[in-house]
């Protein structure tokens, strides 16, 4: 059974204006659980490990929501010295709750790391399982371009064996260069 979106790139739903995207708040921890545990897998240790990160300067949390209930969360970190790996700024855990896809909030909340990214002027990257097309496509759509195909990145191993790299290079500086990482 697969914890992806069902692959219909015709089928777009609504945008809902309800939804907006946060910081997330060290109060949204059990709500942001709940969402991440809708994608599967082991979550052992899940509440301590989202609380670091929301009350820490290492990573970016952001939380979608519709009349105040966390329905999305990703966030964005920076990865160093890992050997399958660039170092710089990572898309984590981009995920909806499956009742509220295709109504904006993925998309909501990707602007807001790309955002983030460009304001440092940073390059922004993602690992996505290809055989999750709507990340994949929902990636592109936010100027992101496959950077490599292999088993693993930064130590995740793939459903179907495969992930793809991707990268989302900054926008231009008014001094005319461009940053990687």
């Amino acid at each position: 059974m697969s914890h992806f979106a069902s692959y219909a790139p015709t089928a777009h739903g609504t945008r809902d204006p309800a939804v907006e995207v946060r910081d997330a708040l060290e109060d949204d921890v059990p709500a942001i659980a709940a969402v991440a545990r809708t994608r599967g897998g082991e979550h052992v240790g899940l509440e301590g490990r989202l609380a670091g990160w929301v009350r820490g300067d290492e990573h970016v949390v952001l939380v979608a929501t519709r009349h105040d209930e966390v329905i999305g969360w990703a966030s964005a970190r920076r990865l160093r010295d890992r050997p399958d790996a660039p170092d710089g700024w990572y898309v984590s855990s981009l995920t909806v709750a499956p009742q509220h896809r295709r109504r904006g909030a993925g998309d909501a909340l990707l602007t807001r790391l790309v955002a983030h990214a460009d304001a440092r002027e940073s390059a922004l990257r993602s690992i996505v399982n290809a055989t999750n097309a709507p990340s994949l496509d929902l990636h592109a759509a936010h100027g992101f371009v496959e950077e490599g195909r292999g088993p693993t990145f930064a130590g995740i191993e793939f459903i179907g064996g495969t992930g793809v790299l991707l990268v989302r290079k900054p926008p231009i500086s008014a001094a005319g260069s461009v940053a990687t990482t």
